[in-house]
């Protein structure tokens, strides 16, 4: 797995905020949006994830990979009882739901795992990450999407955690206007055609997070 962490100064990225990560398919976000949920990769902060397109078992692995001292990693999946895979049972940090249309049951799932993380008093931190809200849109209306993220970011900015999600353009840019509004930040990654180099670019975070300008990973 590729280490974004010297092209984005995820420790810049303070708790309380919401980043959205935003590109093509196959550039690298989700390899960002782990570095930036594991911020300073202490071993007294926590993680509740919501993967939509890989089971429990290699979002856990890939995770690890990046933040191998995390205290708790808690992961909603959408993903196993859709499609019939993989260990199709709950535990205490793992939750089970049917689709990711079942917006009620993803909100459930994080609250009752950012509740634990708020009442663990050993934690320092947590962060709290979704892979992606493309999927959501493939169920849900855009205005339905946002109310859902506008609620999330919300609980996410009160308890003192950091948000981080990832969107796969293209969009519609209406649609993205709306997506993006409950968010603090934005990091935009994108291929170059001609050399096939990925470069990003941050907008809204502190000056310190990443450069303004694209600039090649």
């Amino acid at each position: 797995m590729t280490d974004l962490a010297p092209a984005l100064d995820t420790g810049a990225v303070r708790d309380g905020s919401n980043v959205l990560v935003v590109g093509p398919p196959m550039t690298g976000k989700r390899e960002l949006l782990y570095e930036v949920l594991a911020a300073d990769r202490g071993s007294d902060r926590a993680t509740a994830f919501v993967t939509t397109r890989k089971a429990a078992e290699t979002v856990e692995r890939e995770y690890r990979d990046v933040h191998p001292d995390v205290a708790t990693l808690a992961v909603v999946d959408c993903v196993t009882r859709q499609r019939g895979f993989g260990r199709n049972e709950e535990s205490p940090n793992r939750r089970l739901v049917s689709s990711a249309g079942d917006l009620t049951g993803i909100g459930i799932g994080l609250t009752d795992f950012m509740r634990r993380f708020h009442e663990d008093d050993a934690l320092a931190g947590a962060s709290v990450g979704m892979h992606t809200l493309s999927t959501l849109l493939m169920y849900a209306d855009v205005r339905r999407v946002y109310q859902f993220l506008h609620v999330l970011t919300g609980r996410v900015e009160s308890s003192g955690f950091l948000g981080g999600f990832v969107l796969d353009t293209p969009v519609p840019q209406d649609s993205l206007g709306i997506i993006k509004q409950p968010f603090d930040g934005l990091v935009e990654v994108r291929e170059v055609e001609d050399t096939g180099a990925r470069e990003y670019r941050v907008r809204g975070l502190p000056s310190d997070a990443g450069p303004r300008a694209w600039t090649e990973f």
